[in-house]
């Protein structure tokens, strides 16, 4: 890129800024404006006369001047090089390079976004496919985010899009149905237990490769398992009730549980719980992260700042999907600035055999209101105002999920987590409009309260709404943000007094409360008080052991009811997702988090 920002430096010395017209100038002026030598000037503008961007007369004899003649405006010369760098597949370089410019030229950002939205969606490529001898056809689903996935190891995820990704790459020994909301087989094709419910012995399918070409053994699951409890891990909760594992052959897993746990099929259907290949997870160590190899119908072949490729894997055991890649291109000023009402994730582009300017009726619209949801944690561990229940109360009770949605609005709506526990519980435990006219009587004397979230738009505008209101009643917010590593740290939860994220919660409703409880990552199990979560655990206990749908759904509710009587968390709202689609596009379907399954896509004739 050094010699577009010469040209774009010797393009503004000019005294002449008109394209076409030849102009006077000595090589001692050019080499002056670049700040060189005259050799190295007379090579820097052979270099760009051969690109066609300029054309360079030396004068020959005493007295006769160059002449320069530019035929490109910098601007465009900036553009034309930012696109090419996308093409090449570098995203990030091609980021900085509009940043370095956009203040320079009004409207290079916006046309580069624009630009850069037409890329995204169905692509075909038939020189790629002729070259692998695939047919001469590749299909390539294109998307963009916000953050590069720098980890992607089922036990560390944070993030609701790393899980998506490691569902993708991953299996698990067993698989939750949504639709019959059943446990399945996955890798695991055969399952018992004895009379106790205490010892599980699993048979695995033969022939399952990992993506580096070895196949699956006993010894993976029971490696996999054992990690999944370990101290590395951020979801320990998935496997708490594993006492012991033990391969039996090659083929055949036992497990050993502490005691009888109902919901113990359903842990072991959680992302978090993939299995990972002992050798390859060995070898990598830390780098496993941003390098893994699982069984899962995509393996990973790129994956740094500017994308994120998947490719899929062609012996997977249920089959190989029809897309063969999906790339996840890292652009967060397009996240940033994307119509949060309606995502166009899956329109198509030229060369996908559906024409771009398609009529509006061959568009199918998907919709789904999310079950996870956004919250405010209060802190009541931490010594200060939040310790004391009246004051968290109070803060309960101006921090309204319905005043929220009334004044920010977009895609926020109800929570519907958990049924209509959350929402009728909401109810029970609404405060009226308290104002704070003696803040001492509630420990509280004018501190400034740390808020921690995420430096995403959406806990960006929900932390300064909060700032915002609080302040309405004497109250102080100081806002930090922090990445999701640097948030997910117990000692970072400890020292905020309250913290935005967002919780998990899809079909398995007994499950998804488990990791809003226990989760490392999240907040409650930092914030609730002891007393809070003896009466947690006594209740988690219970329904554990409870073999009635109906007596787990009272359970839950006790649970809910008293995270929400003790103010440990304030629920603020879910998100509607909507896309659309291409009729010609099939298999869409939005998950409980809102994303679509990539290995059942696939494009109709």
């Amino acid at each position: 890129m050094q010699l577009v920002e010469q040209y774009t430096r010797l393009f503004a010395g000019l005294s002449n800024k008109e394209l076409g017209l030849p102009q006077e100038i000595a090589l001692a002026e050019v080499a002056a404006i670049l700040f060189c030598t005259q050799r190295n000037a007379t090579w820097t503008l052979k270099k760009m006369q051969n690109h066609g961007w300029l054309q360079w007369q030396p004068g020959r004899g005493r007295g006769k001047r160059s002449m320069l003649t530019c035929h490109l405006a910098p601007q465009d010369l900036v553009m034309s090089a930012a696109k090419e760098l996308v093409q090449k597949g570098e995203i990030h370089t091609s980021r900085q390079l509009i940043q370095q410019y956009q203040r320079e030229w009004a409207g290079l950002e916006e046309a580069y976004s624009l630009w850069m939205s037409s890329q995204f969606g169905l692509r075909v490529s038939r020189e790629k496919a002729k070259e692998r001898g695939q047919g001469g056809r590749i299909d390539t689903l294109r998307f963009f985010v916000d953050r590069p996935f720098r980890c992607l190891d089922p036990i560390r995820v944070l993030l609701r899009s790393q899980t998506h990704v490691v569902k993708h790459v991953f299996d698990t020994l067993v698989r939750f149905d949504p639709v019959t909301r059943t446990v399945v087989g996955a890798l695991a094709f055969y399952w018992e237990s004895d009379e106790s419910g205490v010892e599980w012995t699993f048979c695995l399918r033969k022939g399952v490769l990992f993506h580096h070409g070895r196949s699956l053994t006993a010894d993976d699951v029971c490696y996999s398992l054992e990690r999944s409890s370990g101290a590395e891990s951020r979801h320990r909760w998935t496997t708490a009730s594993i006492e012991s594992v033990k391969a039996l052959d090659e083929y055949t897993v036992k497990v050993i549980l502490r005691q009888p746990d109902r919901l113990f099929l359903h842990a072991l259907s959680k992302e978090y719980a993939s299995i990972v290949p002992q050798d390859y997870a060995l070898k990598m160590g830390a780098g496993f992260e941003s390098w893994p190899i699982g069984t899962g119908p995509f393996k990973v072949v790129r994956n740094d700042d500017s994308m994120l490729v998947l490719e899929a894997f062609q012996p997977y055991f249920a089959g190989r999907p029809f897309l063969d890649r999906v790339e996840l291109w890292c652009v967060p000023e397009m996240e940033a600035g994307s119509d949060a009402d309606q995502m166009h994730l899956l329109r198509s582009v030229a060369g996908a055999g559906i024409a771009p300017t398609s009529k509006e009726g061959e568009w199918r619209g998907f919709s789904r209101h999310e079950q996870s949801f956004q919250y405010v944690s209060l802190n009541a561990n931490k010594p200060g105002p939040l310790s004391r229940r009246s004051f968290r109360a109070v803060l309960a009770a101006i921090l309204s999920g319905a005043v929220l949605r009334a004044e920010l609005k977009g895609t926020r709506q109800p929570v519907e987590a958990w049924g209509d526990a959350l929402s009728d519980l909401q109810e029970e435990t609404r405060l009226p409009d308290a104002v704070l006219d003696e803040h001492g009587a509630f420990g509280y004397t004018g501190e400034p309260l740390l808020l921690c979230t995420y430096p995403d738009p959406d806990h960006v505008e929900d932390a300064c709404w909060i700032q915002n209101r609080c302040a309405q009643y004497g109250i102080a917010i100081e806002i930090v943000y922090v990445d999701p590593e640097e948030l997910a740290r117990s000692e970072r939860m400890r020292e905020a007094d309250l913290i935005v994220d967002s919780a998990n919660v899809d079909e398995r409703l007994e499950l998804s409360l488990l990791e809003f409880l226990y989760a490392d990552a999240l907040s409650i199990r930092h914030h609730l008080d002891e007393e809070g979560r003896e009466e947690v655990e006594q209740q988690v206990s219970r329904m554990r052991a409870l073999t009635s749908d109906r007596q787990s759904a009272d359970t839950m509710r006790a649970i809910l009811g008293i995270l929400l009587g003790r103010h440990t968390f304030v629920p603020l709202y879910s998100n509607r997702i909507e896309m659309r689609a291409h009729t010609q596009l099939s298999g869409i379907c939005l998950d409980a988090y809102g994303w679509v399954d990539f290995s059942r896509v696939f494009v109709q004739p």
